[in-house]
């Protein structure tokens, strides 16, 4: 078997909006379904269609995911909000990893055109920390100290 026989690359799909140990986490355990991570980042405009936009751009959240020491390859382009099996073909990807914080039906939904192929892997959810609890936090000490000393 060659080198390239035995290299299994992931490809994940994310947000990463203030990059925490969350997501780290969640890299990591991709990360161990392969022995390559390659990550996608959604585009600003397409997070917006179903939740509260990233307060970071595109170019900086990639920028933060690219210096995560358990990524191998970062794409410059926004990642499809729908992957199929061909994208992952493309990408040399055997599997997509997300984390397992949906239900079937919500799976489905995002990722209904690789489901059937077998080649979707989920893995923990750090529940303890997400980018909007961290908004949360600042607003409320933001409150409890008064606007004026911020």
């Amino acid at each position: 078997m060659s080198k390239m026989d035995s290299e299994v690359w992931i490809y994940a799909d994310v947000v990463c909006d203030l990059f925490h140990y969350g997501h780290v986490e969640f890299l990591r355990r991709a990360r161990l379904l392969g022995t390559h991570l390659v990550v996608g980042v959604v585009g600003d405009d397409d997070v917006a269609t179903y939740k509260a936009p990233p307060v970071l751009s595109h170019a900086e959240r990639v920028a933060v995911v690219r210096g995560c020491r358990f990524v191998d390859r970062v794409l410059d382009a926004p990642s499809p909000l729908y992957p199929t099996c061909d994208f992952l073909d493309q990408l040399g990807a055997a599997f997509l990893c997300h984390g397992d914080d949906m239900g079937p039906q919500e799976l489905e939904r995002w990722y209904g055109a690789i489901i059937p192929s077998g080649r979707l892997r989920t893995v923990g959810y750090t529940s303890a920390i997400s980018t909007r609890k961290i908004v949360e936090r600042v607003a409320h000490r933001l409150r409890e100290r008064g606007d004026n000393q911020a």
